[in-house]
């Protein structure tokens, strides 16, 4: 069981999970920078995947927004789409028997900055 996260700041995050299993991508996972930004919500704009069984992608409560078979690509923002269901819901993957998966994710965050008040401290 396998699980890869790159995070970007203001950016996407990339997901990538190998092998059987379930993994849980918490919001809180997509941080690049953990002190400044707080993720709200987080949109599926890609997918990829490899399979010699199944791959289950879920939102809240464990409800469905994929299932994928074989092997295939998904590029939904080719398209001005994402899969927004539940997206402020962590996103769960279940890989059945083996396989890859990929995801790209657009995030809603927002950011805490520290400002500079002039002072020089020593």
């Amino acid at each position: 069981m396998s699980i890869e996260i790159q995070n970007s700041l203001r950016g996407s995050s990339v997901v990538r999970c190998v092998d059987p299993g379930t993994y849980t991508v918490n919001l809180i996972d997509l941080r690049k920078n953990p002190t400044t930004e707080v993720v709200n919500s987080a949109d599926i704009k890609r997918v990829t995947w490899s399979s010699n069984g199944n791959i289950t992608v879920s939102r809240a409560a464990n409800t469905p927004v994929l299932t994928l078979h074989n092997a295939g690509e998904m590029r939904f923002d080719d398209f001005g789409y994402s899969i927004a269901n539940n997206n402020t819901s962590n996103v769960v993957i279940t890989i059945a028997t083996g396989g890859t998966i990929v995801l790209e994710l657009s995030k809603n965050s927002s950011y805490n900055v520290d400002v500079y008040t002039g002072q020089v401290v020593s």
